[in-house]
């Protein structure tokens, strides 16, 4: 009695476990399941409100009329001095000697003449080149400023390509 209660419950568990891993979807590939997303995908509608794409236009015709982005450069020297625009000339050239591969911009913020260096996105890329600079420009200090669109193809990848 014993033996035939064990072989029903094992047959009772079997079926059920077989039962379980039935599709009742009625998809047997994954050819299938993914047509099937494909079609419920394809009937998704976006709505939203139309000034959102208005916004989203606005938004690039900002981006594309300042001609540059937010980022970092380094300041190297600033002075309001009454030569400070020769001064500033003189270490923009100097920098120039020395780092050559380094961007480099003299601007007038009233009332001082600045030396900044780089175009850098973020503030690591802003640490490394002054750990860089450091022996000549120890003073130089990291500043919040409008930088230049990085150039998506540097010109020796062009080069590369025009070889070719």
């Amino acid at each position: 009695m014993r033996h035939l209660l064990g072989v029903i419950f094992l047959v009772v568990f079997f079926s059920s476990v077989s039962n379980a891993q039935i599709d009742t979807l009625g998809t047997n590939s994954a050819y299938l399941q993914s047509a099937r997303l494909e079609e419920f995908l394809g009937k998704v509608q976006i709505k939203q409100d139309s000034r959102i794409t208005d916004m989203l236009l606005r938004h690039s015709q900002i981006n594309q009329k300042r001609n540059g982005t937010d980022g970092f450069r380094l300041e190297i020297f600033f002075s309001s001095d009454t030569k400070a625009r020769e001064k500033a000339a003189r270490v923009r050239n100097e920098f120039n000697l020395v780092f050559p591969d380094i961007a480099s911009y003299m601007l007038f913020q009233t009332p001082n003449f600045k030396v900044r260096i780089g175009d850098f996105r973020n503030k690591s890329e802003a640490l490394k080149t002054k750990a860089y600079i450091a022996s000549k420009y120890p003073n130089a200090f990291i500043v919040k400023d409008m930088i230049r669109f990085p150039e998506l193809y540097p010109e020796s990848v062009e080069q590369s390509e025009e070889q070719q």
